[in-house]
């Protein structure tokens, strides 16, 4: 470690560090689980919030691996010393270090949201050869504040409004996403890195105000925060207690779609229910049974599309006491409203913009 009013030892003693580590042991298995057993992977950018994460984890275990993805979001050169930088940090706190690449721009679309996710699947292609169960981020309460803001800006609703997830289930290779700094904030993450004397990267996109997230980063989270010092503490709480306020609607809709569930072989093209069997239930409760069919039926892939006016048509006709027929196209899921049945049926052939017919 670089030198500094605190060796690693005494990073223990600093607040953030060991909310850090608490939060990281109760999200890989708890108290039930012991440190070799939740070995993970911490995904470190080189900027101060993963900086910190590595500081911060590399104190609490010994049994971690730092882990750097290199994209083209940056300047080739830029984003070689941020990998030289990571790698730098991993030798100073004796873990060890793995490297990947990828490529975004070759994907086309969107190019943030590519990089996004080819880094996600980069990253868990490391952990598995690296024989790691987790893989740690980052996200913190300002991100989560950030990320609220966000969305209450797009008129979101309860899956939207609870936030970035303290953890996020295994997918293919058999990896979990955890978050063990939701606790902690921004100014937080900087401590660590000033007390372990460590230097940490800076990446002008963070800065950009043409991207909301910045402008938000800049502009008004300050001003909350000198008007609520420890709004983003306080907004990272309410995410927690929005997420398990929603776990009971998934809850129910999940009990609704199953209703639906056809008694026929895979693969399932349609769901069907009664309508009188919906018409009681809760709009939030219907707006995620119909969300929930689309997954099922299609996948994610355009579901964030489906905007909340075109939710608000459909459940309003199930809920009502009309009897004329309805079709609600949801792209390629047509959900059917009648007086009797509401049906949510695959329709690979067609592609439909408009929000409703009938």
């Amino acid at each position: 470690m670089a030198p500094g009013p605190h060796s690693p030892a005494d990073l223990k003693r600093l607040a953030p560090v060991r909310e850090i580590a608490r939060r990281w042991r109760a999200r890989t298995g708890g108290r039930s689980t012991r440190d070799p057993d939740r070995r993970t992977l911490l995904a470190c950018s080189g900027g101060a919030d993963s900086s910190a994460l590595v500081l911060a984890l590399a104190s609490a275990s010994p049994d971690l691996l730092v882990g750097h993805v290199v994209h083209d979001m940056r300047p080739p050169a830029e984003a070689r010393a941020d990998a030289d930088a990571v790698a730098d940090l991993a030798r100073r706190v004796g873990l060890p270090h793995a490297e990947g690449a990828v490529h975004a721009r070759e994907a086309g679309g969107n190019l943030e949201a590519q990089s996004r996710r080819l880094r996600y699947l980069r990253l868990e292609e490391m952990a598995r050869q690296h024989r790691c169960r987790f893989i740690a981020t980052a996200h913190h309460a300002d991100d989560q504040l950030e990320t609220l803001l966000m969305r209450l800006m797009r008129g979101a609703g309860p899956r939207g409004l609870i936030g970035v997830a303290p953890r996020r289930g295994a997918g293919v290779a058999g990896v979990a996403i955890v978050r063990p700094m939701l606790g902690v904030s921004r100014a937080d993450a900087e401590e660590i890195c000033a007390a372990a004397g460590w230097r940490w990267v800076l990446d002008p996109t963070n800065a950009d105000p043409g991207r909301l997230r910045s402008a938000l980063r800049e502009r008004v989270i300050p001003v909350l925060q000198e008007l609520a010092p420890g709004v983003e503490r306080r907004a990272s709480r309410s995410a927690d207690l929005l997420r398990d306020a929603a776990g009971a609607v998934w809850d129910r809709a999940d009990e609704l779609v199953a209703l639906g569930r056809p008694d026929l072989p895979a693969p399932i093209h349609e769901y069907r229910w009664t309508r009188v069997s919906l018409r009681g239930e809760r709009a939030l409760v219907l707006g995620e049974v119909f969300r929930t069919a689309y997954r099922l039926l299609h996948g994610e892939a355009g579901l964030d599309r489906r905007t909340g006016g075109l939710i608000d048509q459909t459940v309003r006709a199930v809920r009502s006491r009309g009897t004329d027929p309805k079709t609600f196209r949801w792209g390629p899921v047509r959900i059917d409203v009648t007086a009797h049945d509401v049906r949510a049926t695959r329709n690979a052939t067609e592609e439909t913009h408009g929000d409703r017919d009938g």
